[in-house]
């Protein structure tokens, strides 16, 4: 009875859309895979579409319509500067940039694939990973970064809100 009442005040506060689109857990998962022979690091995150669009909210930005044909022109740049402020890397103990490649949206529509690029990388030697993606908006968000060397070691870091950064040496 309880759970059928949670419903109907959910159901009655909120557009039925909205309900739908909610979801149990805060997780996002971020692969970062060295290709020697193009000498960079890509980058691959996959953020849910509603989670994104808090945390952006939270700064003071409208509604974005992120993934739709109503996406407002800046949703790029504010997703970008986003990313910049919440995830770094040190590759060899340096701090690198991330290059913003693109994005789209998952098949369902509930995510978006997001793509970065790290270029002029000879040789990973070392990696340091530094993300707090969501982890202000969500004190249950999971980062999962899985970081994958060729012939050297493959990885994963699960960060959260109380532990941001990890570390590896190849």
């Amino acid at each position: 009875m309880k759970i059928l009442l949670f419903c109907l005040t959910l159901l009655w506060n909120y557009d039925i859309n909205t309900v739908l689109s909610l979801h149990a857990f805060h997780i996002s998962k971020t692969d970062m895979v060295f290709k020697p022979a193009e000498k960079s690091v890509q980058i691959t995150m996959h953020i849910f579409i509603d989670d994104l669009e808090s945390a952006l909210e939270n700064q003071g930005s409208s509604k974005l319509f992120i993934g739709t044909e109503r996406e407002k022109q800046e949703a790029n740049n504010l997703v970008f500067n986003y990313l910049q402020n919440n995830f770094s890397i040190q590759l060899n103990g340096k701090k690198v940039n991330c290059e913003w490649v693109g994005k789209e949206t998952t098949q369902d529509k509930q995510a978006l694939w997001i793509y970065l690029e790290i270029k002029n990388i000879r040789e990973v030697r070392n990696i340091s990973v530094d993300n707090r993606v969501l982890t202000e908006v969500f004190a249950d968000q999971k980062n999962i970064v899985q970081v994958n060397i060729p012939s050297k070691k493959q990885g994963y870091f699960l960060l959260s809100k109380n532990k941001t950064f990890d570390s590896a040496t190849f």
